[in-house]
């Protein structure tokens, strides 16, 4: 294989290197084991779609599957973690006399119970044939990596190629974004296609070395920018739920109400970030 080849699977490695290493601590909830696994999902799973025309299709798709169903049951505990984390710092900058009913209890409570229940499900699926399988698939797939004849000589040119299709997706859905402008659901979809850039760019750091550390440096401004914004999307649908089941148990609302006009006003400066974090990285 040429060095330009190797790069991806080099790649792939590492981060089936970190899946393997924290399994034993994403089984027992240990500080940012999950994120940490999440994440390598993550980028393995961008990484086999943005280069997916360098492998063979059968090996790429059924990877990608198995990858997405492990990062679905990491996401669910993850998630729960990190709104809390959020919630409970959106509450901490209010003034007491702000703060109306139970309402740290009652995030607090139902927010664990929902990551207790989240990571009982994952260690579960771990516990599984699936899991054991997709865990040796891994190791195989980058130890023999099935890489079309076509792709065995690589150039580094190729892989530029393959991670500007990856940014041309970025530019559609910006624009189609831009039509509307406030459609959260639209600047999610620019955000996953970010990531995917951005993990790429990673991948091809030691081949292309400078510019592809400044690029993943633009599409990590863009990244955060609009994770932001997606934070402050499930903060809001929270909140609104929040606010209705205190006011079914006689308590009252205007706490949550409060929380979700702060979301809301972060929701517009991350999109101004976002915005211009992405006018900068498609320049």
């Amino acid at each position: 294989m040429s060095k330009a080849s190797e790069a991806v699977p080099n790649y792939l490695r590492t981060q089936a290197d970190v899946i393997a290493s924290r399994a034993d601590d994403v089984r027992a909830d240990a500080p940012d084991a999950v994120h940490r696994s999440r994440v390598a999902t993550r980028r393995s799973r961008s990484a086999l779609r943005t280069f997916a025309p360098l492998f063979k299709k059968a090996r790429v798709r059924e990877l990608r599957a198995e990858l997405a169903w492990h990062a679905d049951h990491l996401g669910a505990p993850r998630d729960a973690e990190v709104l809390k984390e959020r919630l409970l710092a959106r509450l901490g900058e209010l003034a007491d006399a702000d703060i109306s009913g139970p309402v740290q209890q009652r995030l607090t409570a139902a927010l664990d119970a929902t990551h207790a229940h989240a990571h009982a499900s994952l260690v579960e699926s771990m516990s599984t044939d699936r899991y054991a399988e997709l865990r040796a698939s891994l190791p195989r797939f980058v130890d023999d990596p099935p890489l079309r004849k076509s792709a065995r000589h690589a150039t580094t040119h190729d892989l530029q190629g393959l991670l500007g299709s990856a940014i041309d997706r970025v530019r559609r859905l910006d624009a189609r974004a831009a039509e509307i402008g406030d459609d959260e659901h639209r600047w999610h979809e620019v955000r996953k296609a970010a990531k995917a850039a951005r993990y790429c760019s990673e991948a091809l750091v030691p081949v292309l070395g400078e510019q592809a550390q400044q690029a993943v440096a633009a599409w990590e401004a863009v990244t955060e920018a609009l994770g932001e914004l997606q934070d402050t999307v499930v903060a809001e649908s929270y909140l609104a739920t929040a606010a209705v089941r205190a006011r079914e148990a006689g308590e009252p609302a205007d706490t949550y109400l409060m929380m979700i006009l702060t979301e809301l006003r972060l929701r517009d400066d991350a999109l101004v970030r976002g915005r211009e974090a992405l006018a900068a990285a498609l320049s």
